[in-house]
């Protein structure tokens, strides 16, 4: 098995595909969180070292993957990001029932499909989380109606602060998982300049 150091050089034949997913509209180099359009972006001192861990994460759980029990190790993946497996291995089946025969047997593919399935169900339980959070945040100002109103214009824009916030969200559950410490202020900070533009939305 690779030590830590190895699994994050490029020595490891999934590195580049596991790289390109985890940061994907996601994190830029060195220590860089980004919107998902790349727009905007905020430094967060610590994220490279966070994001190189969770390379090694997905290493540690690889042999599983190497072995042919994708369905292991989609459960013991989710299980770590604490995300429901059903789901995710009802699209993992979809995406793989259509591949080209060479596909299927192209482990790198495959990698790629695991993830992006896997990653897509974590973006969306953080987005849920943050939808929640702001809510409880503003409820006593704003109806449930108009808050609803005021989010889905901030999502129809893109909205870039909102897109940060999410990704943070996301951030905090890889420090957690990879047990590093990741100043509450920042998401704190992020939270409350995409709550003056909820309120703002509803002058």
């Amino acid at each position: 098995m690779l030590n830590k150091n190895q699994a994050t050089e490029k020595k490891w034949k999934y590195y580049d595909v596991v790289e390109y997913l985890l940061s994907q509209q996601f994190f830029s180099k060195p220590d860089f969180i980004i919107d998902r359009r790349a727009n905007k972006k905020i430094k967060i001192k610590g994220s490279g070292e966070i994001m190189n861990d969770m390379i090694y994460k997905i290493k540690e759980h690889s042999p599983l993957f190497e072995n042919g029990k994708d369905e292991e190790f989609i459960n013991s993946l989710a299980s770590e990001l604490d995300i429901r497996t059903k789901s995710i291995h009802e699209q993992y089946s979809e995406k793989i029932s259509i591949l080209e025969e060479v596909q299927k047997k192209d482990k790198k593919f495959k990698m790629m499909v695991v993830l992006s399935v896997l990653i897509s169900h974590l973006h969306k339980k953080n987005s849920d989380i943050v939808h929640k959070n702001l809510r409880n945040e503003i409820v006593d100002s704003i109806t449930k109606k108009e808050f609803d109103q005021a989010m889905e214009l901030l999502y129809q824009r893109a909205d870039e602060d909102l897109s940060l916030l999410q990704n943070i969200s996301v951030l905090k559950n890889f420090a957690k998982l990879t047990k590093h410490d990741l100043p509450i202020k920042v998401y704190q900070k992020k939270k409350k300049i995409v709550l003056k533009k909820i309120k703002k939305h509803l002058k």
